[in-house]
């Protein structure tokens, strides 16, 4: 059911990413210098690309409050191995409907519809991610070749360059290339400076801001965090709301530069630097090379907002709102959206009210129905395939959430988790009767009472669910008496006119047997 599950952990995704650009851009109009700072718009991604990791967890949906989203659903066919259903279905999802829980409950798949959808969406998400590799690869490609074919400058060649002269930090490779580029840093590990020789034409004050701008990059590692962008945008390649906020990383990356090279300068020099902008992207043949943080390289389209910001100056937010926005927005956006992704339940047309046919044997009293409609999916023991073992109770089909009722009046003695220190029971209760009765009830969504407390007949206990091992949602219940399992149709009288028909051929080999 991966395929189901993949397609929910998109959609999920594709929700976060729209009330973290919202909000976000809502902060910013609060707050305008929060466009020059990348922590919050990184963050940002970051949580979008947990929210899909999260939502493929096993057990995330259960901290869900949002109820069960049910699907359509068939049961599996029974007493055929995996070798032969592997002609009819895929191996995923014979493995997952092979699975009986450890119970005997009978195994739920989804409509075929609905795998048909998922696998569809699987493929388009497969190829998207490979267009994307795709793009990454041609895009490396064309810097490599920028390389090939550049100059390396060493000490001697930097110290004649006009824009590093009276330049004391650290440098990184410096090259330089007969082309109409963009200066630019290129590079992950070990970013190469990337200058053209048309630089050199520029006035030396502007000569020596465009290499600050690049170097300023280096110093603040914009090429990491740039290429983390890069990596989870190529993931989440089908969210719009991911490359719009990687578009305002990248503005924010720039704009920070801007603000650091220009901090307590003239406003001539202000002038002279929007004019070396301008002047850049008129002479560079290729506007942009999405792998590298070149100076004008990525932000043509907005040129004339950043000429403004680079003469006003941006203004000011402190680091401390825009680090505490950025971190206080990454578990709030992780919370909500793990509380408000729906669960997948597979939901099954209900049949009509099960009769009470037998009566209960006399040294037994007559209890109602755990649930308001029963359909039994396993009975009491008929032999569980793969372990070999007796099933020890009965299960019912069942939704997510169908509420879950005290047959007879009793005590709680146990509500768990973690039953007789196991966690394949899931959600667990378990009712002390009279005349030395005994019932237990698993796999359950929600408990709705506690260990000690009273109950009465007919008075809801919980939901029903598939915590635990367990293929999809149903109840199983157990009965004992003086400590030794009994057929819970003593009870609750002859339920065979509502079985499904895998139980009534599982019920019939048993006996044979």
């Amino acid at each position: 059911m991966f395929a189901l599950v993949f397609l929910q952990a998109s959609i999920a995704s594709m929700l976060a990413g729209a009330c973290t650009w919202l909000m976000l851009r809502s902060a910013a109009r609060a707050w305008p210098g929060l466009v020059a700072r990348r922590t919050p718009w990184l963050l940002g991604v970051v949580a979008i690309a947990a929210t899909l990791a999260l939502g493929l967890l096993p057990g995330t949906a259960r901290l869900s409050i949002v109820s069960a989203l049910e699907l359509p659903a068939v049961l599996a066919p029974a007493g055929q191995d995996d070798a032969a259903r592997a002609g009819a279905v895929s191996s995923a999802i014979a493995e997952e409907d092979a699975a009986y829980d450890e119970h005997g409950a009978t195994p739920i798949e989804p409509a075929p519809a609905l795998l048909w959808l998922g696998y569809s969406w699987l493929a388009l998400y497969g190829t998207g991610l490979a267009v994307a590799t795709a793009r990454w690869l041609h895009a490396r490609r064309r810097l490599d070749a920028l390389l090939s074919v550049s100059q390396r400058l060493d000490h001697f060649d930097l110290a004649a360059h006009p824009g590093f002269a009276s330049l004391h930090r650290k440098l990184p490779e410096v090259r330089e290339i007969d082309a109409p580029i963009a200066p630019m840093l290129v590079g992950l590990a070990c970013p190469v400076l990337l200058l053209p020789r048309h630089l050199r034409d520029f006035d030396p004050v502007q000569q020596r801001l465009v290499v600050e701008h690049e170097l300023t990059h280096f110093a603040r590692r914009d090429p990491l965090w740039m290429h983390v962008c890069i990596l989870l945008q190529a993931i989440q390649w089908f969210n719009p709301m991911v490359a719009r906020l990687g578009q305002r990383m990248a503005w924010a990356q720039e704009l920070g530069c801007d603000r650091a090279v220009l901090q307590g300068r003239p406003a001539t020099q202000r002038r002279a630097y929007a004019a070396a902008l301008v002047a850049q992207m008129r002479m560079q043949a290729a506007p942009g090379y999405g792998h590298a943080l070149a100076f004008g390289g990525r932000v043509v389209d907005a040129v004339a907002a950043r000429i403004g910001m680079i003469r006003d100056g941006v203004p000011a937010t402190p680091r401390a709102v825009a680090g505490a926005l950025g971190w206080a927005a990454l578990p709030a956006l992780l919370a909500a959206c793990v509380l408000l992704q729906p669960a997948l339940a597979w939901r099954l047309e209900a049949p009509a009210p099960a009769p009470l046919a037998a009566a209960a044997p006399a040294s037994l009293p007559r209890w109602q129905a755990p649930m308001e409609r029963l359909r039994v999916s396993a009975f009491f023991g008929i032999l569980h395939a793969p372990t070999g073992r007796l099933h020890g109770g009965m299960d019912f089909a069942a939704r997510t959430g169908t509420p879950i009722v005290a047959p007879a009046d009793g005590i709680v003695v146990s509500s768990t988790s973690n039953y007789l220190g196991e966690d394949k029971w899931g959600e667990l209760v378990a009712i002390e009767h009279a005349n030395g009765l005994r019932s237990l009830y698993a796999h359950m969504d929600k408990r709705l009472v506690s260990e000690g407390e009273r109950v009465r007949a007919g008075q809801q206990i919980g939901t029903a669910g598939a915590s635990g091992k367990a293929t999809g949602p149903h109840l199983h219940m157990e009965v004992s008496r003086n400590g030794h399992n009994i057929d819970p149709q003593d009870l609750l009288g002859n339920l065979e006119s509502n079985a499904t028909r895998t139980a009534l051929q599982r019920l019939k080999t048993s006996r044979a047997s």
